[in-house]
């Protein structure tokens, strides 16, 4: 019976040492992002405890922005995903994580203040539009017009 328990013990504990590296393998990859702690796991994942499926954004990184395959890999966070649109909400990647031109690199502090950052893989989560303000509005041709105005 000691042989039992002792064999159980020893599979419960390397069942809960794999889980735990499996883990710690890929919530490294928060910290390879710009600003991925400010929503974590669910930058990548449907849910925001992580694992499971991913989002738009996840299976982007997946497919073509690992270093390596698997859990050893990591993300390649750079100007080419910052450009893209993963969740196609009309804002890039970077522009939702705070680095529009994806020049942060993993190290590096946050860019920008975590209260603008948004999701990159929830269409539904986006910066919000910018508002054009009056002076932006015009055109040359108006403050040409206007000008001739004030000098006649």
């Amino acid at each position: 019976m000691k042989i039992f328990w002792r064999g159980s013990l020893v599979l419960i504990t390397a069942g809960l040492l794999a889980g735990a590296n499996g883990a710690e393998a890929r919530a490294k990859r928060v910290g390879q992002i710009p600003n991925g702690g400010v929503s974590g796991c669910a930058n990548c994942h449907n849910s925001t405890a992580g694992g499971g499926p991913r989002n738009t954004f996840g299976q982007m990184i997946e497919t073509g922005f690992l270093g390596a395959a698997g859990s050893a890999g990591n993300v390649q966070w750079g100007p080419e995903l910052a450009k893209m649109d993963a969740d196609g909400d009309g804002a890039t990647n970077g522009q939702e994580l705070s680095d529009p031109d994806g020049l942060w690199k993993s190290g590096d502090a946050d860019p920008d203040d975590a209260a603008v950052v948004t999701l990159p893989g929830d269409a539904k989560s986006h910066p919000p539009i910018p508002v054009a303000s009056a002076l932006e509005a015009t055109t040359w041709a108006q403050v040409k017009e206007a000008m001739q105005e004030l000098f006649k």
